[in-house]
């Protein structure tokens, strides 16, 4: 698949953006069947037979409702009667929402009513498990031109565990998430089968896509550019991320920083910059015609697939991205994770 140029006359109006350029390889996955030979998302690993398959030993975060008593939700009612201003809290109110909070227990989140009757409070609490991790995806560096060779490996295995968990060194809501650095020769031998991993949410199991890597240059993000490139980025009339920097699942390039403003990402073992290795992104962004590959452009400039946009059936965060970012100095490749 091929993207669409970039408009002819737009690094001509943003001197000084093009030294800025940095590859990245655009994954375009697409619903397919795939074998253990192929990069792909969602399909089986190569994965050698005596090698135990990972396990997640992460606690998962489910969501427990704790009956509330009637009293209480008459005393609420009551104190509520004494608001001089409808969205403002008596203090009275306060008093007994920190009363209904220590009720429920650690991981208080709200309450409510289960179909407008029992009232209930809700609390996020981890339970522990050792499930087996789910394929996520697997790329070879021979199909994917910006993929690292860390230590001479040249396959990648991406794996995670399809429940959410809260995870604290990342800020992270998700599925736990691992990386298997592979010599390809070296998997010899018969496969081992994947077990089966309990499903805590279906969004976080992929659908079998194949892959047509496509190798572009993107931009950074503007907070990432100097002045005064950084402003014109900021002022760019038809959007500058949405022009300059590609949506969906890739490999290398540059990360947006849409929600949070630009974050330090250093690598957990040695302090140093990490470079962004892979992005599992909710959508492949094709509404826009920038990002729409040629060969998906149709006839009618307004129309598009739905199945080519959202081919993975994955949804991270709120219909956002997840972001791993790799050490590129570190031996075994340590990597840090950010959601956007």
């Amino acid at each position: 698949m091929h993207t669409p140029a970039l408009p002819a006359d737009a690094l001509a109006a943003l001197p000084g953006l093009a030294a800025f350029g940095r590859t990245a390889t655009r994954l375009h996955p697409r619903r397919g069947t795939v074998t253990a030979a192929d990069s792909h998302v969602g399909g089986p690993l190569r994965w050698p037979a005596g090698e135990p398959w990972p396990l997640c030993e992460h606690p998962y975060m489910v969501n427990e409702e704790v009956p509330l008593p009637q009293d209480l939700m008459d005393r609420l009612a009551a104190a509520k009667l004494g608001r001089t201003q409808p969205n403002i809290l008596t203090e009275d109110e306060v008093v007994l929402h920190e009363e209904l909070a220590a009720l429920v227990g650690p991981g208080f989140t709200s309450w409510g009513r289960v179909n407008g009757g029992q009232a209930v409070g809700h609390r996020f609490v981890a339970r522990p498990h050792d499930n087996p991790m789910l394929a996520v995806a697997q790329l070879r560096a021979a199909d994917v031109p910006d993929l690292p060779t860390p230590d001479g490996a040249d396959l990648l295995q991406v794996l995670w565990c399809p429940f959410g968990h809260e995870q604290e060194d990342d800020s992270v809501w998700g599925p736990t998430l691992r990386l298997v650095w592979r010599r390809e020769a070296d998997v010899t031998g018969p496969l081992a089968t994947a077990p089966d991993s309990a499903v805590g949410e279906e969004w976080y199991v992929p659908q079998p896509c194949r892959l047509h890597p496509e190798q572009i240059v993107e931009y950074p993000y503007p907070q990432e550019l100097p002045e005064p490139l950084r402003e014109q980025a900021k002022n760019w009339p038809d959007g500058y991320v949405e022009t300059f920097m590609a949506p969906g699942w890739k490999v290398g390039g540059h990360a947006k920083w849409q929600l949070t403003d630009l974050q330090p990402t250093p690598c957990r073992v040695c302090a140093g910059p990490t470079r962004l290795l892979l992005v599992i992104d909710s959508s492949e962004g094709i509404v826009s015609p920038r990002w729409r590959p040629v060969e998906e452009a149709g006839t009618d400039p307004g129309s598009f697939d739905h199945d080519a946009n959202e081919p993975t059936g994955v949804t991270v965060g709120r219909w956002g991205a997840l972001r791993v970012f790799m050490c590129p100095t570190c031996p075994g490749a340590p990597f840090r994770l950010d959601q956007q």
